[in-house]
């Protein structure tokens, strides 16, 4: 078999206006500062964490001339970065957070199956979207289904239970 990734690591953006986005991040989604620093050049770059881990994060000015702040969000190079919560209860603070921050959801919660009206091959997830100050769409998620050991996904009992007779 081939190689064996854990998990992504960290991921990287460029914003328009680094403060803005340092602030969002920082205060709005509370990560935590690993390092921040300033180039000769006055372009700045921040490692940024949600617990231990050197960084899980990472945003620094974009170049001049790029244009990263606009166009629709569906149709974006990052089509979306999404955000873990170990469970409903966390989730639930996230949301109350981000709102009382001012957050504007682009999709209310829901979740991802037939439990909203989608289908049973659906993440299962509990999710909800927005947007950062530079328009990149952001997930905010828990409770996702799991995948053992290679079985098929999604089961066969999930697709006769939820089949339309």
């Amino acid at each position: 078999m081939g190689i064996q990734i854990k998990r992504i690591g960290h991921i990287g953006i460029l914003v328009a206006d680094f403060e803005r986005s340092f602030k969002f991040y920082t205060e709005v989604l509370g990560c935590k500062v690993t390092r921040r620093y300033t180039r000769p050049d006055g372009s700045e770059t921040s490692f940024l964490r949600f617990e231990q881990d050197h960084h899980n994060f990472v945003i620094g000015t974009a170049p001049k001339g790029a244009n990263i702040d606009g166009g629709d969000p569906k149709n974006r190079l990052v089509q979306q970065i999404a955000f873990q919560f170990d469970d409903r209860e966390e989730w639930f603070d996230a949301i109350a957070h981000i709102r009382s921050k001012g957050v504007e959801f682009i999709r209310e919660p829901f979740i991802h199956g037939p439990e909203s009206g989608g289908s049973v091959e659906e993440s299962g997830s509990r999710s909800c979207y927005f947007l950062d100050p530079d328009g990149n769409r952001l997930e905010f998620y828990t409770e996702p289904m799991m995948v053992h050991d290679d079985e098929a996904f999604p089961r066969a009992q999930y697709v006769e239970a939820f089949a339309k007779k």
